[in-house]
């Protein structure tokens, strides 16, 4: 019981400096500069074992756009950053992959195969066949792992953020995770606790996660946009490879930003690329 205590006041210190991920968690993408969108519709759906959390926004008869979060976040990760300005233009559908919100954990290991699996379910109980995708950081590397697994589903795709594996992580950031996750695992294994267990699991997802090549991407032949920043957490020549590694693929490079800070250029740079990416026009 006293060695319980001791890991699990070492654990609340450890994920109060943020280590795991590095800022990619939910709160990170927070700007606070718009008014959050009344939700429209709310609810779960079955995805092979596991009930998901969604919501949609905007207008119920536009285009689909579905925004995919960070490691950790949730359906509600752009609340306060893209998600106002999207609302406008589309039926704006949100997620909380397994494990977050008031998602179910389900069962197995998570992987990004495992939530592409879900998102095909998902999409289908709500009879979309085709979408626009946004994903940040993990939600990237979920958006290219779905679109190389199910590129009839995908119009377009912007992937900020992402990485293909995780040798694109810059040194530090990688030893970073790899040290809080062996952290966890053994936090894990001596409490017994499932909410630490459940922690290990979505850090997990960044340890030996993606496990793509460079040459699997140039099966994309959709459009896509790979947004990062010029100081990001993944290694400069990873994010302009991956450009690179797409026919057509475009590029847009956010100057004096890392990760989640790009969001505080929402309304100056993120929304006015996304806008025309998407092919809307004011």
């Amino acid at each position: 019981m006293k060695l319980k205590k001791i890991i699990s006041g070492l654990l609340a210190g450890v994920m109060a400096l943020g280590i795991c991920g590095f800022g990619l968690n939910a709160g990170a993408v927070s700007t606070d500069s718009s008014v959050v969108p009344q939700i429209l519709k709310y609810g779960f759906i079955e995805c092979n074992g596991a009930k998901i959390e969604y919501g949609i926004y905007g207008d119920m008869n536009g285009d689909p756009l579905l925004l995919l979060p960070p490691n950790g976040g949730d359906m509600h990760s752009f609340d306060n950053s893209i998600l106002p300005e999207m609302a406008k233009h589309f039926k704006v559908i949100t997620i909380s992959p397994r494990g977050t919100g008031k998602s179910d954990r389900g069962t197995g290991k998570l992987t990004f195969e495992v939530e592409s699996a879900d998102l095909v379910v998902f999409l289908d109980s709500l009879h979309i066949a085709k979408t626009k995708i946004f994903g940040f950081s993990d939600g990237g590397n979920l958006g290219i792992v779905f679109t190389l697994e199910h590129q009839d589903r995908v119009s377009k795709l912007v992937a900020m953020g992402a990485n293909i594996n995780t040798f694109g992580s810059k040194n530090g950031v990688q030893l970073g995770i790899d040290a809080e996750y062996a952290y966890l695992c053994a936090a894990a294994f001596f409490t017994q606790d499932k909410s630490i267990a459940l922690q290990r699991d979505i850090c997990g997802m960044m340890v030996g996660q993606p496990t793509l090549k460079f040459r699997d991407l140039a099966a994309i032949k959709i459009p896509v946009l790979n947004i990062y920043g010029q100081y990001d957490l993944n290694k400069r020549w990873h994010s302009k490879l991956i450009t690179a590694s797409i026919d057509n693929a475009q590029e847009l490079m956010i100057m004096g930003k890392s990760h989640s800070n790009c969001f505080d250029l929402t309304d100056t740079v993120i929304n006015p690329a996304l806008l025309k990416f998407y092919g809307v026009t004011k």
